[in-house]
């Protein structure tokens, strides 16, 4: 099992697994980097068919709170082909978040995507 030992912390890459399944399940979101949550850094950037500041907004409705925009990122999204326009939502996870706030924010996208 993946817990850490001292603090019963499940790591960010188990916790958002289930995460980037989901994600790479749909086919109205391009995940913009690894798709395996192991050895990726605790940030998701997706590219949506809505603008990410739309969709950061309507999820905020749901109480997930994450970004929309190009994050002054410009160079590397037009590098990856998205559209500036649209920009990216970006979801950041932190060692405390717990797998039901990734349950909730799955069931939020549902809504919103």
């Amino acid at each position: 099992m993946f817990v850490e030992k001292t603090t019963g912390i499940v790591p960010a890459a188990k916790r958002s697994s289930g995460l980037m399944e989901y994600l790479s399940a749909r086919n109205d979101v391009r995940i913009l980097g690894p798709r395996n949550a192991v050895g990726r850094a605790p940030t998701i950037g997706l590219e949506c068919n809505r603008p990410g500041e739309v969709i950061a907004s309507e999820l905020a409705g749901h109480g997930i709170m994450c970004g929309g925009g190009d994050f002054y990122a410009v160079r590397p999204l037009t590098a990856m082909g998205v559209p500036l326009d649209k920009g990216a939502l970006r979801l950041s996870f932190v060692q405390y978040t717990s797998a039901e706030e990734v349950a909730k924010l799955i069931t939020a996208l549902d809504h919103v995507l």
